[in-house]
C-alpha cells in the first residue's frame, strides 16, 4: 500500500504544481490576448459547462466507494460488477449530456441579444459540450484507479494533460485564434489522455472487462442511494464556490468577474493541493471499513487530519501575505482590489480543507448525508450573503459571503456532527483540532515574520522568500506540529519497508 499512496501522492502534487504554473502562465497571457469582456465571456461559458458535472449524480464518488468496499473483502466478482454497472450507467449519462448540448446550443440566440455573441456561444458550448460527455464514461475507469490506489497513474494522465492543454492554447492564441480555438484545444487535449486510462486499467485489472450480465435494480438502488447524498453536495459545493461568478456578472459586470477570478483562480489550486495530499485516505478507510476496523480508521482520521492542518494552514497564510505583491506582479496594479477577495477566500478555505479527512471518514463510511446537509446549508447561506453584500461591497461582498458561511457551519456546526455521525469523542477531537490549529497557524506566522523580507513585486524576491519560508516551515512543523511516534510513522511511509497505515497513539500528542 505503501508502495501505490506515496509516489501517488507526490505526482499528484507534481500534477498540482504543473496545472497551477500552467494556470498562471496562461491567464495573463490569455486576458492581454483578448481582453476582459472576453475572457469573462471564456469564464461563463466553462461555468455553464461544469454545470454538466451535476448530471454524474454522486455516481463517481459511489463506483470508487463500492469497489474499494469490494477490494476491501477480496470479492473481485462483485468489483467486476460495479465495473460494468458504472459504465452503462455512465454511457447513459454520456448520451444524455450530447442531448443537453445540443439543446443549449440551438437556444443561443435566445440567450443573447448579440447574433455575434450567439453564435460564438453556441459553438464553444457544442465543443466543450461533446468534450465533457466523453468524460462520463471515463469516470468509471476512473474509479477503478483510485479504488486501487493507483494515483501514481491518474496523476501521470493529468500531468500530460496540462501539457497537452497548455502548449496547444499558446500555439493557438499565437496564431491568432480566439474563444472558440481554446475550446478545441480543451477536447483535443482531452482525447489521448482519456485513451491512455482505458489503456492502463485493462493492462492491469484482468477483471475490468465489459460482460453481457444483466444489471440488477438491486445494485442500481445501491448506487443511488449512495450517490444522491453526493449530488446534493456537489450541488452545495457550486453554491459555496462557482455561483460568485454569476452573482458578479449579474450585479456588478462581466469585467468584475475577471478580476474576482484574479482572487479565486488561488483557491482552486489550494484546495487541489491538500486534496492531492490528503485524499488518499478515503479509499483506505473505505478498504478497513469492508475488512471492518474501525479501531485504524480512527488512528487514520487523526494522523491524517494532523496533516491537513499542517498543510492547509501554512498555504492559507502564505496567500494573505504574499497574495498583494504577487498580484501586483502577474497581472499588474490596475488588479490590485482583488487582494482582499483573496484574503476572504483563504480563511474560508482554510476553515474548510484543514477538516477534509473527516469528510473522508464520512463518505467511507456511508454516512456522508450528515456533511450533504451542512454543505447545502452552507452553500444556501453563501449564495444569499454574497447576494447581500454585492452591492454595497462589490466583489469583496461576494468574498465575505463566502468566509461567513463557512465559518458558521465548519467551525460551529461540522465537527459536532461528524463526531455525533461517526462515534468520535467531541471533546477529544475538538482538544486535538485546537491544538493542532494553534501550532500550526503560530509556526506559519513566525516563518511568514521571519521571511517578510521578500514581499516585493518581484519574481525573484517572491520566489526567494516563498522558498525560505517553506523549508523553515517543513523543519519547523517535523519539530513543532509532529510527536515522535507520528514522525516515525511518516519515515516509515516514505520508507515503503512496512506497512503504512497509522499505527498511532494520540494520548501522548493530546497531553
Amino acid at each position: 500500500m505503501g508502495r501505490k499512496l506515496v509516489p501517488g501522492s507526490v505526482l499528484r502534487v507534481i500534477n498540482l504544481f504543473t496545472a497551477a504554473i500552467s494556470s498562471l502562465f496562461l491567464m495573463p497571457f490569455i486576458v492581454h490576448h483578448l481582453g476582459d469582456r472576453l475572457y469573462g465571456f471564456w469564464t461563463l461559458a466553462a461555468t455553464f459547462v461544469g454545470y454538466y458535472g451535476l448530471l454524474d449524480f454522486g455516481l463517481s464518488s459511489a463506483v470508487s466507494q463500492y469497489m474499494a468496499v469490494a477490494i476491501g473483502q477480496n470479492d473481485t466478482r462483485e468489483c467486476s460488477a460495479v465495473f460494468n454497472t458504472a459504465l452503462r450507467i455512465q454511457l447513459l449519462i454520456g448520451g444524455f449530456a450530447l442531448l443537453v448540448t445540443a439543446v443549449l446550443a440551438a437556444a443561443a440566440p435566445w440567450l443573447s441579444h448579440d447574433p455575434a455573441d450567439a453564435a460564438l456561444f453556441s459553438r464553444v458550448i457544442a465543443i466543450l459540450g461533446v468534450n465533457v460527455a466523453l468524460w462520463f464514461p471515463a469516470r468509471a475507469y476512473a474509479g477503478i484507479l483510485e479504488a486501487q490506489l493507483r494515483f501514481d497513474v491518474q496523476a501521470g494522465l493529468g500531468i500530460l494533460g496540462v501539457v497537452l492543454r497548455t502548449g496547444l492554447i499558446v500555439l493557438a492564441i499565437l496564431s491568432g485564434g480566439g474563444l472558440l480555438s481554446l475550446a478545441w484545444v480543451t477536447l483535443l487535449a482531452s482525447l489521448p489522455v482519456i485513451a491512455l486510462q482505458v489503456f492502463f486499467v485493462r493492462r492491469g485489472t484482468p477483471w475490468a472487462r465489459i460482460d453481457r450480465l444483466p444489471t440488477t435494480r438491486k445494485r442500481i438502488a445501491g448506487f443511488f442511494s449512495y450517490s444522491i447524498y453526493t449530488f446534493l453536495s456537489v450541488i452545495g459545493d457550486i453554491f459555496r464556490f462557482q455561483v460568485d461568478s454569476v452573482v458578479i456578472a449579474a450585479l456588478i459586470g462581466l469585467v468584475a468577474v475577471t478580476h474576482y477570478r484574479v482572487a479565486s483562480v488561488f483557491m482552486r489550486y489550494y484546495i487541489d493541493f491538500v486534496i492531492s495530499i490528503v485524499g488518499i485516505v478515503q479509499p483506505v478507510m473505505s478498504r478497513l471499513h469492508g475488512a471492518q476496523d474501525d479501531e485504524k480508521i480512527e488512528k487514520v482520521l487523526f494522523f491524517a487530519t494532523r496533516v491537513s492542518l499542517c498543510i492547509s494552514s501554512f498555504i492559507g497564510l502564505s496567500l494573505i501575505f504574499w497574495g498583494k505583491p504577487f498580484i501586483n506582479r502577474w497581472m499588474g496594479p490596475r488588479y490590485q482590489d482583488a487582494y482582499w477577495p483573496l484574503v476572504a477566500l483563504s480563511l474560508a478555505v482554510l476553515l474548510d480543507v484543514g477538516q477534509s479527512p473527516s469528510i473522508a471518514l464520512l463518505y467511507a463510511t456511508f454516512k456522508h448525508r450528515f456533511y450533504t446537509y451542512l454543505n447545502c446549508g452552507e452553500g444556501i447561506l453563501n449564495l444569499a450573503v454574497s447576494v447581500l453584500l454585492a452591492r454595497s461591497l462589490g466583489v469583496l461582498g461576494v468574498a465575505l459571503g463566502t468566509l461567513i458561511a463557512a465559518f458558521i457551519v465548519r467551525v460551529l456546526a461540522q465537527p459536532f456532527w461528524v463526531c455525533k455521525a461517526s462515534g468520535l469523542s467531541y471533546s477529544k477531537y475538538i482538544r486535538f483540532l485546537g491544538e493542532t490549529t494553534l501550532r500550526c497557524a503560530g509556526l506559519s506566522a513566525l516563518v511568514i515574520a521571519i521571511s517578510a523580507w521578500g514581499l516585493r513585486p518581484s519574481y525573484p524576491w517572491l520566489i526567494g522568500s516563498a522558498a525560505c519560508a517553506t523549508v523553515i516551515y517543513i523543519a519547523g512543523s517535523w519539530l513543532v506540529v509532529f510527536n515522535r511516534t507520528e514522525r516515525g510513522q511518516l519515515l516509515a511511509m516514505a520508507s515503503t519497508r512496512r506497512q503504512t497505515l497509522p499505527e498511532l497513539s494520540y494520548g501522548s500528542s493530546l497531553r
